[in-house]
Order: C-alpha cells, then sequence, then structure tokens
C-alpha cells in the first residue's frame, strides 16, 4: 500500500476504532447498568430493542440522502454529533419512561453510522483498491482494546458504562470532521428504492432473510451475555475477556478473509457460519464456568467476522454503486432492524420464560439451522465474473 494510499484510509480507520470501541463497551455493559437500575429483564428487553426498531426506518433514509448528494462524510458528522448529544442524558436519568425516550433519541442517530462508514469504505476502496475486510477490522482492534480494557478495570457495573462511551462519542464527533468522502450524487431519487431492488431480486429476498435470522440469533449473546454472567455467579471480568476473545478471533478472521474470499461462493461462506454459529449457541447453552465460556467466543470469527463481511461483500457486488448507501441502508434494515427488534424483544421476555440465558441459547442455535438452510437456496452466482454488472437499478 502506497503512502497516499494509507494517508487516505487512516481517517477511516481511526473512526471505525473509537466507534466500535464504543460499542464495546455499551454492548456487552449497558445492559447490566439498566438491569441494575431496578429495570426487569422485559424492561431491558424493550429498551434494547430501540436501536433495531429505528433501524427498520433511519439508515433507508439516511441512506437515500447520501446517494442523491454524495454528502457521506458530512452525515456521517451529523449522525455522531447527535449520537453524542443523545446519550448523555444517561448521566442522569433512571426512569424507564425516560429511558425509553432517551434511547430512542439515541438510536435514530446510532443506529446509521455504521452502514454510512460502510458505504464510505467501500467507496474508497473501490477507488484506491485494496480490502474492504482489512479496513473494517480496524473497528474490530478499537472493540476487543476498549471492551477488555474496560471489563479488566470495572470492579462493578455503574455510572463508568455511560460516561466512558460519551467521552468516547464526543471524540468520535469530532474526528468525523476529517472524513471528506463523496459519492456520485443524485442516481438515487427514489426514497424506496431499496425496496424494489429487494422486490426485483429473489437472491436479495434469500440472503436478507437468512442474514435477519441470524441476527435474530446473535441477540442473546449481544444483549444478554453480561446478565447472563453475573446470574452465573460470574465477576464482570468474564464478559470483557470473553468479548475481547470474540472480537480478537474476529481481527484474524478479517485479515485472512481476502485470502479464500474469491475461491468460497459467499453463500458457502455464510452457511459455514451460521452453523458453526449453532455450535457456539449449544454450547453456550450448556456451560456453567468461565473457562468454556470465554473458549466458545472464538467461534465469533465465523458469528460476526466472516458473516458481516460476506454479507457487506454480496450487497456491494449485487447493487449498483450508485445505490451503495441504499443498499447497506436496506441491509442494515432488515438484518440489524427487524432481526435485531425481534431478537431483542423475544430475549427479554424469553430469559424470564425460559428461566434464565441456557433456553434463549438454545433457541438461537435453531434458528441458526434455519438460516443456514435459507441462505443456500441462493441460486445466482455472488462473485459476478469479471465484465458482469450487478443487478439495475429500479427506474425512478
Amino acid at each position: 500500500m502506497t503512502p497516499p494510499q494509507v494517508a487516505g484510509r487512516t481517517p477511516l480507520a481511526v473512526f471505525y476504532f473509537l466507534y466500535f470501541g464504543t460499542v464495546g463497551i455499551t454492548q456487552p455493559f449497558l445492559p447490566a447498568y439498566l438491569r441494575s437500575l431496578d429495570l426487569s429483564t422485559t424492561q431491558v428487553g424493550f429498551l434494547l430493542a430501540l436501536s433495531p426498531l429505528m433501524s427498520l426506518i433511519t439508515p433507508t433514509l439516511w441512506g437515500h440522502l447520501a446517494d442523491r448528494t454524495g454528502q457521506i462524510g458530512r452525515i456521517l458528522t451529523v449522525l455522531t454529533v447527535g449520537a453524542t448529544l443523545c446519550f448523555a442524558p444517561l448521566l442522569r436519568v433512571d426512569h424507564f419512561l425516560t429511558l425509553l425516550a432517551t434511547l430512542a433519541a439515541f438510536a435514530a442517530f446510532s443506529s446509521s453510522i455504521t452502514p454510512m462508514v460502510d458505504s464510505l469504505a467501500l467507496n474508497r476502496v473501490a477507488q484506491e483498491g485494496g480490502s474492504y475486510a482489512h479496513l473494517r477490522l480496524f473497528g474490530s482492534l478499537g472493540f476487543v482494546v476498549i471492551t477488555t480494557s474496560f471489563g479488566l478495570l470495572a470492579q462493578r457495573v455503574d455510572q463508568r458504562v455511560v460516561a466512558v462511551p460519551l467521552v468516547l462519542l464526543g471524540l468520535l464527533a469530532l474526528w468525523s470532521l476529517t472524513l471528506h468522502g463523496r459519492a456520485s450524487a443524485g442516481a438515487s431519487r427514489h426514497p424506496l428504492a431499496g425496496i424494489q431492488l429487494l422486490r426485483d431480486h429473489k437472491d436479495l429476498r434469500w440472503m436478507l432473510a437468512a442474514t435477519c435470522l441470524h441476527w435474530m440469533a446473535c441477540t442473546p449473546y449481544n444483549g444478554m451475555l453480561a446478565i447472563h454472567v453475573l446470574a452465573l455467579g460470574l465477576p464482570p471480568s468474564v464478559v470483557g475477556l470473553s468479548a475481547g476473545t470474540a472480537v480478537t478471533a474476529e481481527v484474524a478472521a478479517l485479515l485472512l478473509y481476502p485470502r479464500f474470499a474469491d475461491r468460497i461462493a459467499p453463500r458457502h461462506l455464510l452457511g459455514l457460519a451460521f452453523v458453526l454459529s449453532a455450535v457456539r449457541w449449544v454450547g453456550m447453552a450448556l456451560v456453567t464456568s468461565a473457562a468454556p465460556l470465554i473458549a466458545l467466543a472464538l467461534l465469533h470469527s465465523m458469528t460476526f467476522g466472516v458473516f458481516y463481511v460476506a454479507s457487506v461483500a454480496f450487497m456491494a457486488r449485487r447493487i449498483p454503486p450508485q445505490l451503495r448507501a441504499t443498499g447497506q441502508g436496506l441491509y442494515s434494515a432488515i438484518t440489524m432492524g427487524i432481526g435485531g427488534l425481534v431478537g431483542s424483544a423475544a430475549s427479554g421476555v424469553g430469559y424470564s420464560l425460559l428461566g434464565g440465558g441456557h433456553g434463549l441459547f438454545a433457541v438461537a442455535a435453531a434458528l441458526e439451522i434455519v438460516a443456514a438452510l435459507l441462505v443456500l437456496q441462493v441460486s445466482a452466482p455472488l462473485n459476478p465474473p469479471p465484465g458482469e454488472a450487478p443487478v439495475q437499478a429500479p427506474a425512478p
């Protein structure tokens, strides 16, 4: 990689590092913090469902605006500033209704950050060459460094779960000013262009149905890990070590992905990721001690690493460049939106009905098998031969 390429990608790499470092605290520890405010697991589940609920709406709207104006970098600044301002009240609020309003406002901005920065990264790779996976791994590095450090240093779950991410969000908002990415403006003339793509192309429907089920199966881990670990009588450090191990494995998968991506069809990679995720959740349904729980986190290399990059690669190849942000918004809306919404709400209720986390993980394993069967229904080549055009944009 040439020095200009390195310099051009540094702002994105740092953005990924800071953003997913923030997620490295909020994802595993915020549910336990909310539970410490005397909320029920059902109430926590509904609060966690706010982010996927917003993912049903906001990413496609912000994506349409980005495709229409070409101002992806400036839109990312708006999203990060809005997320920072809306997260700050969590330092004060502690009642369910005020938490509901605060987290809903935060999710209105934060749920669109990942698809927007992914679109910017894909544009950069298309212009300069290189690997999206290698750029995205800086987000995983941020997650593993910050979640492990926080988990080891935090002796209990308290307001630091809010204060530290708030500082990181503030830094992220400032750093977003260094992003100057643009895309071709004016191509997406209709805000429902992504829905039209979904209607017209069967392979998109099969793939997104599978990724939606997979993300639904991931929500017991994403939303209830800290609650599950503490209920087993294990210390908070296990949460940080488990999350850190998971993302270390994810980083390894992202480093290796370009070596086999051209030789194995993405649908086969996704199917393998779903099957190994089922093995992981079966293990989580059975173990009660720290060592095997942390060891199972190594399968996160497939659960998220290979799954996410293969999914983004599929969307990048099958969606025309002028609809890239719209396509990433559609992926986020269906996978993280519908899958996360149903999964988060069901996890909170299911935790109580099934008597704890073990039952939830058993259900998650069954969902993964269904997802593996669905993704194999994709019949068209997911890696088009050289010169083959992606699907055409719908008429305005």
